[in-house]
Parts: structure tokens; sequence; C-alpha cells
């Protein structure tokens, strides 16, 4: 079989050098060859990437990246002619461009601990109490992003014990033209960097970070614990990671111009092989192809692997249908806020009375005690300027006379972006400050080192509106900045984050869980001065938002689950993290999003994470490997092209003739999602838990009750409705059967959960039910 398969590849070699000769002139660009998995041996697939790599080098090319330890293939610059062709080449499942991602940014610990006690404080202090420092030690966790600054504090391994000994990576220093100082240690393990066509600059040519990303979010999952930390005097106190003696390993894929898919998949591969055990991913694609998506394929090959994906929703909300790496072997996190606000209030005419509260973090290099002329944009419009667009300050909508030296109230879109595209035209004009009012970004502190912005609600617009039309000289002052702990309503769901359901199918509920993202305080850059307000130091510190920061909650999360459960799979960590997530808030209400309308699980999956719940979750919903590659036949993958994806496929595996999309519903997830629900005729779906209650309280023999909330018109059954575990590993099924109650079809999407409970522990999972099919783009 080997040798006709060579045979085919060195006629390939030929025909592609004569398509070489044809296609000079043509179109090139950067192409990722995939091949699947690596064999068991790793022989078949080298043989084939050196046949099809020999291609290149005769025509005078050379692979950008190869890929030999979680999968196979290679990168490499390609005309559309050749590849094409190297798409028809044996062992090829796909040839796609090399897409640039896009990284997920626009007192966290403390509130999710809160929450975990709020939510059952017996056993968040026996689980805290038996975490094992020595065995978090040993987990690792790789960060695919921008890099990272390893004297940054959080980075620190003082009280750190040796190098796991199943580390196999490396710590790579960089080739600049000077000696770069960059160092690992018992913490930060391993660095490396992966350069493409953009990396132009051989001062990027090291793991270093040069965006402060990557340094952010690994210090949210991992950091060390640092006492006085803040981002001016804001936000001050006590930071930590999530997980503060996990390893740190940095892959850096990341440029200030995006992340490079062939990147993307070298460090997977690499990953893969250098040992780590979850890999934390801040950065997404949209989505359109799971075989040309390097997100999707190389997290299925780390989790075939055991090694847990976290990655961020995205920042696209609040959109249907947002949601970005929602494959279904990688855990999805949503964005939440925190009981933390910035406040930076308003006061009108010097008038106490007059004082309006506002949101911001205004650090600028001015004087805040000082009144502003106040004026709205729409006095400051352009003779020839949209006058809607001139309310929403708009770039080159307003008069740079009328605009200098004053404070400009702006009217609101809802676009995060937009917000930046507003401040920045108020400051070109010479303004002093912008006041925006919108109700849905309130929780969004927006920073502008240089400049004083705060955010208002529409009603407080109002009040201003009328101050201004009654005064004939308007002023007012920014009053400066200060923090507020634990007055806020939280969590809430806020506008950017992506939401479901998944554009490539409806049948998998996503995201999976939601986890701080709004204002998050973490390590930064050292000596940044674009981070610093004219007149300051740079800052230690920096306050990011994004689902960039929600990802690394989770991973934190992840690692410590599997320092404790060392066997537990990528499935049974996303499990317990889902199913003991909470949906209510600080004061026991539901939790909503930007809008106040209550979160459904398109928001935020199964709810917001918590710290200790997962620790205990009583049963676990075990997602298999078989699972995943019924996944990919549902879908509609042949089953010759799983083969070759997964080299870990039972004898006889063949996807079932007539297998669609709906037929995902039945995959061992820990949510539901039923599509294309007619009401006309019963959906039935399985499912199956697995019993790892705790032996120290004496509860691995015990009966589960199941109780079901469900919307009005929509009949949810479970059979059998109990469930008796007589020890741990016990393995029981049940099913659970929706219908309608009346003869119409459902016009919205139903949600409802099934929880199963014991005494002691609460299993639930969310479900949807909608009439919509993978077609509806709504």
């Amino acid at each position: 079989m080997m040798k006709c398969l060579t045979v085919t590849v060195i006629f390939f070699v030929f025909l592609f050098l004569s398509v070489i000769c044809e296609s000079e002139t043509s179109k090139s660009e950067d192409y990722i060859i995939y091949m699947g998995a690596t064999s068991s041996d790793g022989s078949t697939d080298n043989d084939h990437v050196e046949l099809l790599s020999s291609m290149l080098k005769r025509s005078g090319k050379t692979p950008m990246h190869r890929y030999k330890h979680g999968f196979s293939g290679f990168a490499a610059h390609l005309s559309e002619d050749e590849a094409h062709l190297m798409a028809k080449q044996p062992g090829v499942v796909s040839v796609f461009p090399d897409q640039m991602l896009q990284l997920h940014t626009t007192r966290s610990w403390d509130f999710l601990v809160q929450e975990s006690y709020q939510r059952d404080t017996y056993f968040s202090e026996i689980n805290y109490g038996q975490e094992s420092e020595v065995h978090e030690g040993d987990t690792i966790i790789g960060f695919l992003d921008s890099g990272i600054w390893p004297e940054a504090q959080s980075f620190n391994d003082r009280h750190m014990g040796p190098v796991p000994e199943k580390w196999k990576g490396t710590c790579m220093r960089g080739k600049k033209t000077q000696p770069d100082s960059f160092r690992c240690n018992r913490k930060l393990i391993g660095a490396r960097y992966y350069n493409s066509s953009f990396f132009l600059d051989p001062d990027y040519e090291t793991p270093r970070d040069f965006l402060g990303h990557g340094t952010h979010v690994a210090s949210i999952a991992a950091g060390q614990i640092i006492s006085d930390a803040s981002y001016y005097g804001l936000a001050s106190g006590i930071m930590r990671g999530g997980s503060t003696n996990s390893r740190i390993a940095m892959y850096r894929a990341c440029s200030l111009l995006g992340c490079r898919g062939s990147s993307i998949l070298a460090a997977f591969d690499d990953a893969i092989a250098d040992g780590v055990d979850v890999i934390s991913i801040s950065m997404g694609l949209w989505p359109d192809n799971l075989l040309e998506d390097p997100l999707s394929i190389g997290s299925f090959h780390a989790v075939e692997r055991g090694i847990t994906v976290v990655c961020s929703a995205g920042n696209s909300g609040p959109s249907s249908q947002s949601v970005f790496n929602a494959a279904p072997w990688m855990i999805t996190v949503a964005a939440s806020t925190i009981d933390r606000g910035f406040e930076s209030n308003i006061l009108l005419g010097g008038d106490e009375s007059r004082l309006i509260e506002g949101f911001g973090i205004n650090i600028a290099n001015i004087d805040k005690t000082q009144a502003y002329p106040l004026i709205h944009a729409r006095s400051a419009k352009k003779i020839d300027a949209n006058e809607e667009a001139a309310r929403n300050c708009a770039p080159d909508t307003l008069n740079q006379t009328i605009v200098k030296g004053k404070i400009v109230v702006c009217d609101s879109d809802l676009d995060n972006q937009v917000i930046q595209w507003k401040s920045d035209e108020v400051k070109r004009l010479g303004g002093t400050g912008m006041v925006l009012s919108d109700d849905e970004l309130m929780d969004l502190s927006f920073i502008d080192p240089s400049f004083l912005v705060t955010i208002i609600k529409p009603g407080d617009g109002k009040q201003i509106m009328s101050y201004i039309n009654s005064t004939r000289e308007p002023i007012a002052t920014i009053m400066p900045t200060r923090s507020r702990t634990g007055h806020m309503l939280a969590p809430s769901i806020p506008s950017f984050s992506s939401r479901g359901p998944y554009l490539l199918t409806r049948s998998i509920l996503k995201p999976d869980i939601a986890a701080p993202g709004v204002n998050i305080l973490a390590s930064w850059l050292v000596g940044d001065r674009n981070a610093a307000p004219e007149g300051k130091p740079p800052p230690l510190f920096n306050i990011q938002t994004g689902t960039s920061m929600s990802c690394p909650h989770v991973s934190g999360i992840a690692a410590r689950l599997k320092s404790r459960y060392p066997s537990w799979s990528p499935a049974a960590i996303r499990s317990a993290i889902m199913t003991t997530a909470v949906q209510k808030t600080n004061t026991g209400s539901h939790i909503t999003t930007e809008t106040g309308e209550k979160a459904t699980p398109y928001d935020f999956g199964a709810g917001q994470v918590t710290v200790f719940g997962p620790s205990s979750p009583g049963l676990i919903y075990e997602t298999t490997p078989m699972d995943y590659l019924n996944f990919l036949c549902y879908y509609g993958f042949t089953s010759d092209q799983i083969r070759k994806i997964s080299n870990r496929i039972p004898q006889g595996f063949a996807c079932r003739e007539q297998s669609n999309k709906e037929d995902i519903s039945n995959i061992n997830y820990p949510s539901i999602s039923i599509s294309n629900f007619s009401g006309k005729e019963s959906r039935r779906v399985s499912r199956t838990v697995t019993n790892v209650a705790s032996r120290l309280i004496g509860d691995e023999d015990s009966v589960y009750i199941v109780s079901i909330d469900s919307p009005e018109g929509l009949l949810v059954r479970v059979r059998p409705r109990r469930l008796h575990f007589r020890k741990i590993g016990d393995k029981l099924s049940y099913q659970v059967i929706f219908s309608s109650t009346t003869s119409t079809i459902l016009k919205d999407d139903a949600f409802g959960s099934i929880t199963w409970s014991n005494g002691m522990y609460n299993v639930r999972s969310p479900f949807v039910v909608t009439s919509k099919g993978d077609d509806s783009k709504n």
C-alpha cells in the first residue's frame, strides 16, 4: 500500500513542477497543507510530507513550517494553481490560505471566590483546603499569544519547585542583533516564537511580548500573588492568577498585525510535544470550515492527546451567531462583568446637587477639579455634515473651532470600536474631554491615558441636555476616577461578548461558560511608555477588557482541576466547569445582558464559572473521542476524511448513512441544543453521566433525582427520573424527550435546564430548543 501511495505522489511531483512553470506569474500567497493525524510510528506521514516538501524544494521554495508532532502537514508559499494541485495529493486533508487571526481584547478572582462561597460554603471550604499546591506546580499551561515579558512580577519563581520532569520544551532566546536578556525560570519554564513573512523586524525574533496581550493573559491564569498591585492607584489590592503554582509556557505566534494561522498550528504542534496540560487561546477566526480553521484543527489533535483547550468566544456581540471557537472539543468562554466599577462623575455648573454618575478610567495629566465649557456634539456640527453622524462624534463631522477647549457630549452607537473613534475625533479637534451617553456600555470603563472620557446613562444624558439648553454658559467638571467594589450588580454579560448559536450548526450549544472579562487588572510590559499618560511613569499593571481576559480565568480553573484530578480528560474538566456554573448575580437575581434582559444560554452558556464548584461536580458528562468522530460524521465529513484526521479510530468505524447535523444533539455534551424542532413530533436525545463523587464524605453510593425547568409551550420529559449510583466510576444513561404542548411551531428559541440532585450535588445542564435550522442566519 505504501509503495502504491509513494508512486502516486512521485507522479504528482512531476505534474507539480510542470504547473510551476505555467503559473510563475499567477497570484501567490501562503497556504497551509493539512495532512491529518500522524501515524503511530510517524513513518508513513513523514514519507508523504518529505515527498510533498520535495515538490517545493525543486521549485526553489521552502516550507515555512513543518507539523510533525501532534499532526502532519506544512505551510508554504504557493500559487493558486499549485495549491489546487497540492489539495489532490494522497494523504492531504485540506489546503487553505494562511489567514490572520485576531486577538480578542478590547479584583476578578476575588469576585469569583465570593460567588463560589455564596453558591456552597461547605464544599468551597473543604475543597479549597484539599487543593494541593505541590501537585498544582506540576501543571503546565501553554499560551498561544503575543509573547510574554519575563521580568513582570507575576512570573517570578519564588517558592517554585523544580521544573516538572514531563516538560520536553525549550526556552528560545531570540535572534536579535543585540543579545536579548530573555530568560526562563521555574515559573516561566518555556518560550518559543514563530516567524512568518510579516516578521520583518529582527527585533521581533524573540518570545518577548511587545503588545502586552500575552503578558496580561498569562498573569490572569497563572500569575504569582502580588501585593499592592494597581493601575496608578486604581483597582489596588492583592493580584493573583487562578492557578498561582502552575507553570507557564509561552508560544509567541502573534504580532501587531495579528496571528498567522500557520504559526498557530506550529505552536499547537510544539505544545503537544512539549507536554503542556492546558492550552489557552485568546484569539479567533470567523467560522467557515472546520478543516480550514487552524484553531479547530490544532485543538482537535491536542484534545485527542488529553490536553484541555480553552478559547475566547470573541468580541463581536451582541449580534446573534457571532461566537468564535465553537468546535465541541474546545471550551468556549464568554465575558462577564465583576462587582468593581470605576466612577468618574460629572459635576454640572459647580453645583453639588447636579452630580451625574459616570464611569471611566481617567488618569490624564489635566486639572480634573477645573470646570470646562460643555456642549453637545450637535452644536459643533460642520455645515455640510450629517446631523446624526455629528451627534455621534463621527470623524470629520465636527467644527474644530467650536470643539476646542470644551467637554463634548456624544450620542452612542452600540459598537465598542466606535467609542475609540469618537474620543479620537474630539481629542484631535482639541476638546478637553468626552461624555458618552449609553447605558449598554456602562460596564466598560473606557481607557485613554491622555484624554478624559466618561460614560453615562441616557436618562442622565437628558438631564445634561436640559442643563445645557437652560444655561447661557454651561460648564462641567469630570471628576477624578475612583474604584468602587461591591456596589455593582454582577455579573452581567457585556455587549461586546459574542453570542450563540454557532454559525456552522445550531445543534451544539455555544458558548460553554462565562467568566470575568471587563476591566481586568493584570501584569503588563515593563517600561511601556505607550501605556502611560503624559507625565506619568509606565505602569507595571494594566486594565484590559475582552473575552481575551475571560479565557484565562477558565484556563486557570482547568489547570487547578487537572492538578487535583490528573486522570480527568478535557471533557471531564469542561463538564465540571459547566455543570457547577451559577446563573444568579451577587444579589440573587438572574444574570442579565447589557440591555437588562435575562441572559440566555446563547449569552453565557451554562452560566458564570465558579472557582470551587468544579472541584466537586458529583457527576460528569464524558464526551468521548467517539462522540467527536460522530460529530464529524454528522457535520458532513466522510469516513475516509475522518480516518485521515484521526489515528484513534476503532476498527470497523464508518459514518452512518443519512446522518445529518441534527444528530449532533446526541453527542454526550454537558448541554443540549435541538434545532429544526417542528413541534409535530417529539425529539429524543440521550446522555450518560459518570459518578465522580468524593469518598471523603461517603457519597459514592447515591441516588440522584431530576428536576426540569421548561418554558411554556414545551414539554420536557426525562427517562428515568431517578439514577442510583453504587460506586465511583459508575456510568448511567438517561433520555430527554422534547415535545410541544401546542400545534404551532415555536416562534422563539426556548431555553431551560435539567438538573440532577442528590441533596449534596446539583448537576445542571442547560438546553435550547429552536425551530430554526442551520441555514437560518438569525
